[in-house]
């Protein structure tokens, strides 16, 4: 009986032993991101010429990086190392490999052994270049997947992989494990989640590669509890109602949410061919972080919570910065992950996939997808038409430019648009701007003639072609003209002004921060000023609002702004008794930003917003200024501001500039909304405006299946119908609507059609 027990206890210790994620079992070889079953399945589709596994290798076979000549240039002194240097190295011995272990072909397999040969013979040290601590994490982490490729081939000896192993475990590896540790002495929650993610995937990676149980087991405790922002709750800090989840990055800009995601994601592929579901790991919450980000991008709406981290980041809203950006090549790996293979839902992953396909690569994120992950053809089609024709265009002019903007078709099937132009209502019609890489629906014409009547069409993109264009409108943009009769300036000799777009303003900067170039009135009492920061050009260093007292000299003074770093940062300054506070907003503040600095006695508030509807505040002061003081817009010199050119002239470009007493007070809402189906997958909104006058915009917001209401269309305050096109199943969208103005939100309308809506089979 005794005897029994014990074998009974050493089979339970051995199947807690199995069951731990970290058991300590071989790898599995080939098992970077392609196992053996994953590259004979891509060599048979690709020799029989399948689709859409033979648009993805023809995709691969003519990127520069894939090709047989391709020439490393490893470091010759290892404190100047590069990462973007051995990201283009790593990713193009990959690609190499990819293409020999599909092809057969050894010329790509020698030029592969020949670029990881060249950097372990050059690399005798652990790396200190600028960023290396950090994000060279990226090339790393490639190094170690290409080298998994090739570990099979003949051509590369033992000794060549012990030395590229040495130089791994040695030289790169350290790097990788002081940053996730570490985080070069500060915060864990200093750094963004793609400089965590990045290192994740190169630990694992190296791990695989060199058969180190304690590296792999590493990484995977980062990414369940590690301390830092690339663990998964801690990139995915926040859950929605519906499944969504927002991502770290959420509020800085969508490239680098795009970049950690498809890195962590690459990680998750790698633990996979490991026997280890990382997907799947807290209920799918990664899944849940990329759908947000792919809804995002097909310009609906998504929920957003405030962010911030150790250095006061404060991402009050959800990036303006990329939205709509194409450039991502993981949602393939998703898609077919998390739908194909699991059968699970995520429909906006899936429409990404299928504007991608067939998918590219990157330099971050490998990317070629559609051949590399795609395992059903009749679940990956290329697509089958070009999109349906944009709606709801409009055309608004400003001072010297023309915003165009219209709404996507809910068939959600472009990955670009062109606008096209014309002098004369019928035409001829000239290309103005085409894109097959985003997805925003907007353009702004600065390429114009003040007084010239301009005629404009849009037409939308994808793999399959081009849409019919839209129906033309007509702008007349104005000419800059002197400014009214009540208003002053300060240094700013050329200032241009027109009643277009609710008051337009062309700011010549000159000065520093609160002392540059002044563009306003003289007004007493209390009051509101709002504008739009829309635009700027050559060296300017601030531009905003302010409010200061007359007179000359450095008096008393404030100003929020945006500028310094980048051109990034919302600042409230305040100069009073010869001191200057300061107030922070958003670090990542993208144009256009609208400003708004509120006066009530001696106190002054300034906030911001990223659509001059959901104002955040950034701080407030009490400074006894006189009862009249200079109110207007400002903009000083300074670095000039990424993508602009410092030989241009230095100005801000302001438009929707008002003064109240108050902030203005939210519209009614819109009654009596209507929904009737049309054929041809056409629902079509009906609804009746209460404050017309008095709004700005009406937005639309659809649900389907039930799951919570998201935004799908920004429309002109006359608007009272709307047509959503491309619809598979009308029956299951509801709608609502609601009007805007400055002052904030109405509430919302009726939903229609009032039935709940069936559930999805």
């Amino acid at each position: 009986m005794f005897r029994l027990k014990r074998v009974g206890f050493f089979l339970l210790l051995f199947a807690i032993g199995l069951a731990s994620p970290a058991f300590a079992q071989p790898f599995v070889h080939p098992g970077g991101l392609h196992s053996q079953a994953d590259l004979a399945r891509m060599k048979t589709k690709v020799a029989a010429g399948e689709s859409p596994w033979i648009d993805g290798w023809n995709a691969l076979i003519r990127d520069s990086k894939a090709q047989s000549d391709y020439r490393p240039l490893p470091p010759r002194h290892i404190n100047m190392i590069d990462r973007g240097r051995a990201q283009r190295d790593a990713s193009a011995a990959y690609l190499n490999g990819l293409r020999w272990a599909i092809s057969g072909d050894k010329a790509h397999a020698d030029c592969a052994v020949r670029i990881l040969n060249a950097w372990s013979e050059t690399v005798t040290e652990v790396p200190r270049g600028n960023d290396y601590p950090g994000l060279g994490g990226i090339g790393i982490g490639t190094f170690a997947i290409a080298a998994e490729l090739l570990r099979s081939y003949p051509g590369w000896s033992a000794s060549d992989q012990a030395r590229f192993k040495h130089m791994l475990s040695d030289y790169f590896y350290p790097v990788c494990h002081d940053f996730l540790t570490r985080h070069n002495g500060r915060s864990d929650s200093a750094y963004w989640a793609n400089w965590d993610t990045c290192n994740m995937r190169a630990v694992m990676a190296i791990g695989v590669f060199c058969d180190d149980r304690a590296k792999f087991d590493e990484a995977v405790e980062f990414f369940k509890n590690g301390r830092g922002t690339g663990s998964i709750r801690n990139a995915a800090p926040f859950r929605f109602e519906g499944g969504l989840v927002q991502w770290q990055e959420s509020g800085r800009d969508y490239a680098h949410v795009m970049g950690g995601q498809g890195l962590l994601m690459e990680l998750c592929q790698i633990a996979w061919n490991q026997g280890l579901d990382l997907f799947g790991y807290d209920n799918n919450r990664l899944l849940g972080a990329v759908e947000h980000a792919a809804q995002y991008t097909l310009w609906k709406g998504v929920p957003y919570t405030y962010y911030t981290n150790s250095d006061g980041a404060n991402q009050f809203y959800i990036s303006q910065n990329y939205h709509g950006r194409l450039d991502a090549s993981h949602f393939e790996l998703v898609y077919n992950h998390y739908v194909v293979r699991q059968g699970l839902k995520a429909p906006h992953v899936q429409l990404l996939a299928a504007l991608r396909r067939p998918e590219p690569g990157e330099i971050d994120v490998l990317g070629y997808g559609t051949l590399t992950y795609t395992l059903d053809a009749a679940a990956s089609p290329l697509q089958p038409a070009p999109p349906p024709t944009p709606r709801e265009v409009t055309a608004t002019p400003g001072l010297e430019r023309v915003e165009l903007k219209w709404s996507p078709s809910g068939a959600y099937s472009a990955h670009g648009y062109e606008v096209s132009r014309a002098t004369a209502p019928g035409g001829p019609f000239t290309s103005l701007y085409s894109t097959t890489r985003w997805t925003t629906p907007s353009y702004v014409d600065t390429d114009v003639k003040p007084g010239t009547t301009y005629y404009y069409t849009v037409a939308a993109l994808n793999n399959a072609g081009k849409s019919v264009p839209s129906a033309s409108v007509r702008a007349v943009p104005a000419k800059g003209e002197a400014l009214p009769p009540d208003s002053r300036r300060v240094s700013a000799a050329g200032t241009l002004y027109s009643g277009a777009a609710g008051n337009s303003f062309v700011v010549p900067a000159s000065g520093r921060e609160l002392d540059g170039s002044f563009a306003g009135q003289l007004l007493d009492g209390d009051f509101c000023i709002t504008a739009r920061l829309a635009d700027w050009q050559g060296s300017v260093g601030m531009a905003g609002l302010t409010v200061r007292e007359p007179g000359a000299g450095k008096l008393r003074a404030m100003a929020v702004t945006l500028g310094e770093v980048g051109g990034r940062l919302a600042r409230f300054r305040t100069r009073a008794d010869g001191k200057t506070t300061v107030q922070q907003g958003c670090d990542y503040t993208w144009l256009s930003v609208w400003f708004r600095i509120r006066r009530v006695g001696d106190e002054f508030t300034a906030y911001q917003s990223s659509d001059g509807i959901e104002w955040f505040q950034i701080g407030k002061s009490t400074v006894a200024l006189p009862r009249t003081v200079l109110v207007g817009l400002v903009a000083s010199t300074g670095v000039t501001p990424p993508g602009r050119k410092a030989t241009d002239p230095a100005q801000g470009i302001f438009d929707h500039v008002s003064i109240e007493r108050k902030p203005a007070a939210p519209p009614a809402a819109p009654v009596a909304l209507a929904a009737t189906a049309l054929d041809g997958g056409v629902i079509r909104l009906d609804w009746k405006n209460t404050s017309s006058t008095s709004q700005s915009g009406v937005k639309i917001e659809a649900s389907r299946d039930g799951a919570p209401f998201y935004e799908i269309a920004d429309l002109a305050a006359d608007a009272s119908r709307f047509e959503n096109t491309g619809i598979e199943r009308p029956a299951a969208l509801r709608y609502r609507v609601r009007a805007y103005n400055t002052g904030g939100y109405s509430a919302y309308s009726n939903v229609a059609p009032d039935a709940p809506a069936p559930q999805a089979k």
